[in-house]
């Protein structure tokens, strides 16, 4: 069994002072409490630590080897109350980002400028992967925030509304005889649902051709090369000049949330982290 943090600061006084009545003086206890607390100690560490004499105690050679590791405990203790304080107190710390990487690319400009300016010392890494994906790693912490799309609710989930979106038909501006293929990420519910909607009806003989990459989706059909269906903030990003391929077609209505666990607040570093990725759309 180990030696409890008190037992160890009454044999340290102890030993200082030499004294058992001058050590309980000077710790703000009863001579009794110190007496008891070093036959804890010699129980625990199956040996004497002192011999009693009339003028005091006298530490045995095993007590005062015990002194010098117990200073270099107590050395330990400091340094990891230090870190404890340091990482609740200071606004550092390294946190795991998760967002799609088309998310990223108007979530992650203005997030990292706002780290840069407010919290420097905060280190993040990013990980990519569909928003599902990433609101399942933040419940199961192996992400610490997410910017995610159409998240499902979760109890251990806090989700901050940031912004809204919509996905639709896209084509190149002023093309016309355009080829009938379709860009689309099938593994998206969102294009599951608009092709479900129109594919029988609106393109039906079109050639479907899947790609993960919505920025491909978006070089293609600037290229003219058939039509690509996107989130209009991907479509519209760095000025492209794509238009809606049909307005009347159906889209479908996207709800972009930060989301992130309640613990991630336990620190001054993760709450600044919260505040700085909390902004609006």
């Amino acid at each position: 069994m180990l030696p409890t943090g008190t037992e160890i600061e009454y044999f340290i006084e102890v030993y200082q002072t030499r004294h058992i009545s001058k050590a309980a003086i000077r710790l703000g206890v009863t001579q009794p409490t110190v007496t008891l607390s070093l036959q804890k100690l010699e129980e625990k560490l199956e040996t004497k630590v002192f011999h009693r004499t009339k003028q005091g105690v006298v530490p045995t050679e095993q007590g005062s080897l015990f002194y010098r590791k117990a200073l270099i405990l107590l050395d330990c203790w400091g340094e990891v109350q230090k870190g404890i304080q340091k990482s609740t107190s200071e606004i550092f710390g390294r946190f795991k980002v998760g967002c799609h990487q088309s998310v990223g690319a108007y979530t992650l400009p203005h997030f990292l400028e706002q780290l840069r300016k407010n919290a420097p010392a905060i280190e993040i890494e990013l990980m990519h992967d569909f928003s599902r994906k990433i609101t399942e790693g933040v419940v199961s912490y192996n992400i610490d925030i997410g910017f995610v799309v159409n998240p499902s609710r979760h109890p251990d989930l806090v989700l901050k509304k940031l912004g809204d979106d919509k996905v639709l038909f896209w084509k190149k501006r002023g093309a016309i005889d355009l080829p009938e293929r379709i860009f689309a990420d099938v593994n998206l519910a969102q294009m599951q649902d608009i092709l479900g909607k129109t594919q029988a009806k609106e393109f039906k003989g079109w050639n479907i051709v899947s790609t993960p990459s919505l920025e491909l989706i978006r070089t293609l059909t600037l290229c003219g090369q058939g039509i690509g269906i996107l989130p209009e903030r991907v479509a519209k990003a760095d000025g492209a000049d794509l238009v809606p391929f049909d307005p009347n077609l159906p889209t479908y209505e996207d709800k972009i949330f930060l989301a992130y666990r309640k613990d991630v607040l336990s620190s001054k570093a993760g709450r600044e982290l919260v505040r700085l990725a909390s902004f609006p759309l």
